[in-house]
């Protein structure tokens, strides 16, 4: 009599438990992963902000003084000198490992005034590593702006004050008011030591990714020929003219979950992570605050404004 030989293999139904619980596992791992990959574009971020207050204090160490906020327009610019030109993270260039990228800007300062104008402002539209959040890689390239030029951006932005607070000054009559200054303010330039707050109370860079349309965020220079766009290298706590009447006037709060997609975003100070966004201090250190924190925003914003604000754990 012939035998029948048995051949091993899986059935349909066998091949299809397979897939199904091959799926489980990917989706119980795929959050984990996500969650990983979260947590190590936030430590990187908090590398950053740490490299660039180091680069603050030397700067501030060697000139007497952190660099200046600007004057924000260039259409009223006729100088040709980097502090009224670039943004405080050109100056820091030297103090951040790009000397040679710091000499080329201040040539080009001397020659050129415009400093969208590429060349010779060479910085406009090249990416510096320390200034990208990992969790954005848009921004290890240059990106179009909405006037067609090709410039760099950053996720971070530096704090020049408050419109929010006891120490907003107003006017007599009601009619201006003028922000408490933060620690990135006019020429030319303050010391740490003019931080009465205390280092360790006030806020001095924030996060805050540009939007998908690139209105914002670009690091050489703050001064602006496009309508509708900035804040670039400072931004002013609750400035009337980025809360206060047009297309953004109630887009989103002042410090909370934002989206690339959402150009009116770009006026206020949010991340990439999840549930908050880092921010340097003045004494260097680089904490997480959640978003829950919105309330103390205002004080730790302000250098000289003698308010208190107790950090959350």
């Amino acid at each position: 009599m012939t035998s029948v030989r048995q051949h091993g293999g899986m059935t349909l139904i066998e091949v299809l438990v397979v897939i199904g619980l091959i799926g489980v596992l990917v989706g119980l791992l795929l959050p984990a992963v996500q969650s990983v990959r979260g947590a190590a574009y936030r430590t990187a971020c908090q590398n950053n902000m740490k490299q660039i207050g180091t680069a603050l204090h030397n700067f501030e160490s060697a000139h007497g003084r952190v660099p200046p906020a600007g004057p924000g327009d260039l259409r009223t610019i006729t100088s040709r000198s980097p502090d009224v030109l670039l943004t405080w993270m050109a100056h820091i260039l030297p103090q951040v490992e790009q000397g040679e990228l710091w000499s080329a800007s201040v040539r080009a300062c001397a020659t050129e005034s415009d400093a969208t104008r590429n060349p010779p402002h060479v910085g406009y539209a090249t990416p510096v590593k320390v200034y990208v959040c990992g969790a954005d890689n848009r921004l290890q390239a240059p990106a179009q702006t909405p006037s067609g030029k090709m410039a760099a951006f950053t996720s971070y932005i530096g704090i020049g004050g408050s419109f929010i607070g006891p120490a907003v000054e107003v006017s007599a009559d009601g009619r201006t008011i003028r922000a408490a200054p933060g620690v990135f303010s006019d020429l030319p330039g303050i010391r740490f030591t003019d931080v009465s707050d205390g280092t360790s109370q006030t806020i001095m860079v924030g996060e805050r990714p540009p939007p998908a349309t690139f209105q914002a965020g670009i690091w050489y220079t703050a001064l602006r020929v496009e309508v509708n766009t900035g804040p670039d290298g400072v931004m002013i706590y609750g400035a009337p003219w980025l809360t206060g009447g047009g297309r953004c006037s109630a887009a989103s709060p002042l410090f909370g979950p934002g989206r690339l997609d959402n150009p009116c975003d770009r006026n206020h100070l949010w991340s990439l992570h999840r549930g908050g966004a880092n921010f340097l201090f003045a004494d260097g250190s680089v904490r997480f605050l959640p978003y829950s924190a919105e309330s103390i925003i205002p004080s730790l914003a302000t250098s000289r404004g003698g308010e208190v604000a107790s950090l959350p754990e």
